[in-house]
């Protein structure tokens, strides 16, 4: 070990490599660039129908109505590009949100910053649970052990210790390699090697280019989609053919087969997919909340538990040492800064040897501070040697330490209270005293670690303590990690919205006990808390039964973490859980959705998760479930008016067919009417806000599907209501004897209008009152506009083979129009 701590890079010396070498991320070949998204536009359904038709109005000498649908085909075109850029740019930020992070020393200081940022010759402090992003070389380590099976397919850990000649390469054993994964102990490692330079690199393509699975959301809109596409290639081609025998004009038949196709491609569906879950995963990402799979939005809604961690996402993870407790005495420390007494320094020196030096786990920082407050220098004659940190079954860190001039080495033990009194060979009185202490303290909210120390010839092996070691209790250690102030209220938020709240945490059971009274997990009554060594001693089928009434579980282990979770999940529960360590991530995996610490997770619980809280906060998880059912429910919406809107369209488009006369919908129309669909199903909805009883209605159940049979039938049924008004406007033209052009005026003019009644009826489901959408008044300011100047501009609606009306018919379009406008300006300055 060092002396002398280490400086790494100054900050200009990192900018400066960054923008040499460039930022650490291996290159992208899932991104779609421009000349990708354009193609995937030029080869949409909605885009051939045009061309074809644009080529068929040539065929027929109409240039001019070939050029206009050359036109909307680049509107078309245009309007698809901008939603698929959109989408990509969103997931490209979400991708550099969720980059994992780490930690290194600029300037002599530990930094935390994401792994994007590391440079050649960086100092990079590696702990246990971390994924490494870059290739490295060990300077320091104290039992370090990496998995590289990901790179070498080998499973066993290798061991990694500095300055080892031995191999080149990357056969080296103080070589790091991008991609590996720290299963055991820490060090200090110099960055050799970033992006694409790194061992990973040589792999990513191969691994970059495999496509994930579908979610069953996305499998069940493709599968709608298909069936409404037979519906209408069939429904099409039966109506050109009737329409071109009793017309005898093949020519007018296979347009009025092209118009109808148009009107029945559900080529929103996959529009209203792509943009509303990305729109949905950026407005989670500002809410704290990443989204690393598809599947989580899908299944927030139907969340019935929700299994939370105390330390850090239910507390504010921000450990100050409040108390101390010799056995003889106490005392309390009420603020940091103030000196302990002379009498505690033994304790808070030990505390310090059992603390990590350089670590930024929350109590070692603690007891840092209270150190440094209480005027405790480093006594250079001692040296720090072996470490072994928390395992399972010994809830504890092990320091060794050389003191010079004294034989053998010593130890410095700091954990959990009852753990490491029982190691320890005091008298019984003594014991009997920390262990009232440490209970009373527990039962104050406090989180109590005992400290003691020992001296041995040698340390044992993985610098364990050897057999029959009996260790000098020096007191207690009381933390103090405060409730967050807004939990309260988010878990009476879950409790309306029939979501239970689940603590299991590592902490002593009084001390779960007094957090979950003040979060209000346990009403007035005692808590039912059940601990971990409870929980070992119940099989499968006891262990169910437990699970439906207990709200706490203390004193747990990550495995017993899976056990609970796999127990909810078998009495019918949906479970989301939170977790931060290597060893969460197998429960975070079989969770119905798993939520790691952006903060404190590693990396791996990270990567088993499908969520990612940024901030670590308990609110933010519920900030989510509720945006979760917003983005169902408003996907729901949209398919209803999808369905809802395409039946007065196509309507329209088959009444030349069964009752003869004037085609009413051309190609250009069925555009018009696109760029007004296509914005409302995908923009309108997404940005509708959540109801207001949104969290006061019990979840979804998990198998409920995203578009039933009777919602179809509903959402029809509208659609054929608006059909009606339309099909009742073409009946009084034409028994006023209308020209063509004007009965294509009323039929355009009545889809329009009952477009916008469907989707004020969907987004409100009904005609009650609906929350302000500045969107819906965007899109209702551009139709009135468009409008205006297809009816009263002379020669724009001839283009489009409409009627143009007097002036004084455009006033009252311009009446919603004004009333739009002036929503959007309060809507602005409110903001």
């Amino acid at each position: 070990m060092r002396d002398k701590p280490f400086q790494g890079l100054t900050d200009a010396e990192a900018a400066q490599r960054l923008r040499r070498d460039g930022p650490n991320v291996l290159p992208s070949v899932s991104r779609k660039g421009l000349v990708r998204i354009a193609w995937g536009a030029l080869t949409q359904p909605m885009f051939v129908l045009l061309l074809a038709a644009a080529a068929l109005y040539a065929a027929l000498g109409d240039l001019g109505e070939a050029g206009m649908l050359a036109v909307s085909v680049l509107l078309v075109g245009g309007l698809s590009v901008y939603q698929e850029q959109r989408t990509e740019r969103v997931l490209e930020t979400l991708k550099d949100l969720s980059s994992p992070r780490c930690t290194v020393v600029r300037q002599g200081r530990p930094v935390r910053i994401a792994s994007r940022e590391l440079v050649r010759g960086d100092c990079l402090l590696v702990n246990e649970g971390d994924r490494l992003s870059a290739d490295a070389r060990v300077v320091e380590a104290v039992g370090l052990q990496v998995d590289e099976s990901l790179l070498t397919g080998e499973s066993m850990p290798l061991g990694k210790h500095p300055g080892a000649g031995a191999g080149a390469g990357e056969d080296r054993a103080d070589a790091l390699l991008a991609g590996s994964l720290v299963v055991r102990g820490d060090g200090v490692a110099e960055v050799t090697g970033t992006g694409a330079h790194t061992a990973l690199g040589a792999i990513h393509r191969s691994i970059a280019q495999l496509a994930p699975r579908a979610s069953r959301l996305q499998a069940e809109l493709q599968q709608l989609v298909r069936r409404v596409a037979w519906l209408a290639a069939f429904t099409c081609l039966a109506a050109a053919a009737v329409f071109a025998l009793r017309e005898g004009s093949w020519t007018q038949g296979l347009l009025v087969g092209l118009t109808l196709a148009m009107s029945l491609i559900p080529e929103e569906f996959a529009v209203v997919w792509s943009v509303m879950l990305a729109l949905g995963a950026w407005r989670l990402a500002k809410s704290n909340v990443l989204t690393r799979q598809p599947q989580a939005i899908e299944a927030l809604g139907t969340i019935t538990v929700l299994c939370v961690d105390k330390t850090g996402t239910l507390t504010r993870n921000r450990m100050a040492l409040a108390a101390l407790h010799d056995g003889a005495g106490e005392c309390g420390l009420h603020e940091a800064g103030e000196p302990a007494a002379q009498r505690f320094h033994r304790l808070l020196q030990a505390a310090v040897r059992a603390s990590n030096a350089d670590g930024v786990e929350p109590m070692d920082r603690a007891v840092r501070a209270a150190a440094e407050a209480a005027g405790l220098r480093p006594d250079p004659a001692w040296t720090p040697g072996v470490r072994r940190g928390i395992r399972e079954g010994s809830p504890y860190v092990v320091h060794w330490w050389h003191a010079s001039g004294v034989p053998g080495q010593a130890v410095a033990v700091k954990g959990a209270a009852e753990a490491v009194l029982g190691l320890c060979g005091a008298d019984a009185a003594l014991a009997q005293r920390l262990r009232e202490a440490a209970d009373r303290w527990s039962a104050a909210g406090l989180r109590v670690l005992a400290v003691a120390e020992g001296h041995a010839p040698a340390a044992g092996d993985d610098a364990a303590l050897p057999e029959g070691l009996r260790l000098a209790p020096l007191g207690l250690l009381g933390f103090m990690d405060p409730l967050r102030d807004e939990v309260p209220g988010a878990v009476q938020a879950c409790r309306r919205a029939g979501v239970r709240v689940v603590m299991i945490t590592g902490d002593a059971a009084l001390t779960a006990r007094s957090i979950a009274r003040q979060a209000g997990l346990v009403d007035g009554g005692a808590a039912h808390v059940m601990t971990g060594a409870a929980l070992a001693g119940m099989d499968d089928d006891a262990l169910r039964a437990c699970v439906r009434e207990v709200q706490v579980f203390a004193r747990v282990d990550p495995a017993q973490k899976l056990r609970i979770v796999r127990a909810l999940q078998q009495s019918g529960e949906v479970v989301a859980m939170t977790g931060d360590g290597v060893n969460d991530a197998p429960a975070l995996k079989a969770a119905d959705i798993g939520v790691a610490m952006g903060q404190r997770g590693t990396d791996v619980a990270r990567e088993a998760a499908s969520l990612v809280l940024t901030d670590d906060n308990f609110a933010s998880l519920v900030d989510a479930v509720r945006a979760g059912r917003r983005i169902f429910t408003n996907l729901r919406k949209a398919l209803g008016y999808l369905f809802a809107v395409h039946v007065p369209i196509v309507g329209v488009a088959l009444i030349p067919v069964v009752l003869g006369g004037p085609v009413l919908l051309l190609p250009l129309h069925v555009v018009l009417l696109e760029l007004l669909i296509d914005p409302a199903c995908s923009l309108v909805f997404e940005a509708e806000p959540a109801p207001d009883d949104s969290m006061d209605v019990p979840p979804r159940r998990k198998e409920d599907t995203l578009f039933s049979l009777a919602s179809a039938a509903r959402a029809l049924a509208l659609g054929g209501l608006a059909f009606a008004g339309v099909a009742l406007v073409q009946w009084a033209c034409r028994e006023r004897g209308a020209s063509p052009e004007l009965l294509r005026l009323a039929s355009l003019g009545s889809i329009v209008l009952g477009n916008l009644l469907l989707l004020l009826w969907f987004r409100g489901a009904g005609f009650g009152r609906t929350h302000a959408n500045a969107v819906f008044h965007a899109l209702l300011v551009g139709v009135c506009v468009v409008w205006v100047l297809l009816t009263g501009v002379p020669g724009i609606g001839a283009w489009f083979g409409l009627a143009t009306l007097p002036p004084h018919w455009a006033l009252w379009v311009a009446l919603p129009g004004c009333w739009a406008a002036w929503r959007l300006f309060v809507h602005s300055r409110g903001r």
